[in-house]
């Protein structure tokens, strides 16, 4: 059995995040070189929270409130758009929907869709395959 949780609403205040937030995040990491185009339609951003505003609040409040420290921003524009598939991480994991909905579906067979607010607890080493539903920015903590 896949020990994940699935957190209904309980991110409400990571909401919000709109394309214009994510244009300038891609633009200042691209800068620093920590940006990563997974494709044409879907982006990574590593160094998330470090400028002031929204990202950063969101950042902060997951820092103080939950102890994470690391924060990474995935976003596609597109339904259907790649992913970086079938993979499992070497920490755990707590992915936050900000906008649109994402799907992942794990080796159980078992699929959890999130809605803008919902979180999702994903223990190191459990495999789960992102599955883009419609554009969507996604957020990725950790504890590093």
């Amino acid at each position: 059995m896949i020990e994940y949780r699935y957190y209904k609403k309980q991110f409400r205040f990571a909401t919000g995040l709109g394309w214009n937030h994510v244009r300038d995040q891609i633009d200042l990491e691209k800068k620093n070189g920590t940006h990563r185009a997974v494709s044409d339609e879907t982006d990574l951003c590593i160094d998330c929270g470090s400028v002031p505003g929204l990202l950063a609040n969101i950042y902060n409040q997951f820092l103080r409130d939950h102890g994470y420290n690391a924060m990474h921003m995935y976003t596609s524009r597109k339904k259907d758009a790649e992913t970086l598939g079938r993979h499992n991480d070497d920490q755990d994991v707590l992915i936050v929907q900000s906008f649109g909905r994402m799907t992942y579906a794990f080796d159980d067979e078992s699929v959890v869709t999130l809605f803008p607010g919902d979180g999702l607890y994903i223990p190191a080493w459990v495999y789960h395959n992102p599955i883009t539903v419609e554009p969507r920015i996604t957020l990725s903590l950790s504890k590093e």
